[in-house]
């Protein structure tokens, strides 16, 4: 295709839609901590889509968008202030989702509350949230600028080429053995994505050692995502019903072979898939693998629904098996009421 014939299908107007919420929370300081109080209903497309949320949680403000439609909502952008009687702002904060699925929520808001709950006037604050949901989008074919096109196609040329080097055993140096199973890789690809590699494929040019590394500790699965991220910045987990526990394989995985970026991204994942149910395994994860951010975030989480969490098994287990870690979320908990 010749760069003169490109066309691109483009976003040439996007509709969208903002409501404006005004809420005002009397007797503040009476509300209870670790606990959330449904706000005012949002309206989309004229059925209910949901609701905003408030809540004191370990010290922090938390401000929440729900949604309580059947419908995926798309591309939000939030703007949440806080006001005291008066009209005088405390806190601002503005947030861009690309898409909030139905029945799930999303935090607008998670502010230290120190020196914005304890002195309020008259004991009561507001929440003035603005939030922008697309209603449409349209496109066009347009012509885009040769050069900007031209490097946008040889961009995705030279991704395409990657790939077709992952797990090729032409022209490859270097070999995973994963039980009977190997996976095709470059020492110069590992070497400049892996401190890890690098080093290890240094030790064994010194001592004269052939091209190939048995793996015992990670499974071929696992390990054939990590060796995708590497050449491609993505993997593709085909087994989604067993999403989570692939997720925890993986960041283990990163965090020994030194990929920090798919570290990061299985962290995000794990956060955005925390429930009741597994928050306690990301808690252990986390203090694993020394990730204090991931850690604290499973604590503040935990500590938001310890009523239900310490009625599951899990926590049982937990009690017996790690008594340090389990005294660590209650103390963390009282810490912050």
């Amino acid at each position: 295709m010749s760069r003169e014939q490109i066309v691109k299908e483009v976003v040439t107007q996007v509709t969208a839609e903002e409501e404006r919420i005004k809420w005002t929370i009397q007797e503040v300081s009476q509300l209870l901590e670790n606990s959330t109080f449904a706000g005012p209903e949002i309206y989309y497309e004229k059925i209910c889509m949901g609701h905003i949320s408030f809540g004191k949680v370990s010290n922090n403000i938390l401000i929440k968008l729900h949604n309580k439609s059947n419908k995926t909502i798309r591309m939000i952008k939030s703007k949440v202030v806080l006001l005291d009687c008066d009209g005088k702002k405390l806190r601002e904060e503005e947030n861009e989702f690309h898409t909030l699925q139905r029945k799930q929520n999303v935090s607008l808001m998670i502010k230290n509350q120190r020196g914005v709950l304890n002195s309020l006037k008259d004991d009561k604050l507001i929440i003035d949230c603005c939030l922008k949901f697309v209603r449409k989008v349209d496109m066009k074919s347009l012509r885009l600028p040769d050069d900007a096109e031209y490097q946008k196609e040889n961009g995705k040329k030279v991704l395409k080429d990657l790939m077709k080097m992952y797990n090729n055993p032409d022209g490859s140096d270097f070999t995973f053995q994963v039980g009977n199973d190997f996976i095709y890789a470059h020492k110069t690809v590992l070497s400049f994505r892996s401190e890890y590699f690098r080093r290890m494929l240094a030790t064994q040019m010194k001592e004269g050692i052939h091209n190939s590394v048995l793996i015992t500790d990670v499974s071929y699965s696992t390990m054939k995502n990590l060796v995708e991220w590497i050449y491609t910045g993505s993997f593709n987990n085909r087994n989604e019903d067993d999403n989570f526990k692939e997720i925890c394989n993986l960041y283990m995985a990163a965090d020994k072979y030194q990929i920090m970026d798919l570290k990061s991204m299985c962290a995000d994942q794990l956060r955005s898939s925390a429930t009741v149910d597994n928050l306690i395994e990301i808690l252990k994860l986390a203090a694993r693998h020394n990730d204090d951010d991931l850690k604290n975030d499973a604590l503040t989480f935990i500590s938001f629904d310890l009523a239900a969490i310490v009625k599951s098994n899990t926590w049982k287990t937990l009690q017996s098996s790690d008594v340090d870690l389990a005294n660590e979320i209650l103390n963390f908990h009282f810490k912050n009421i």
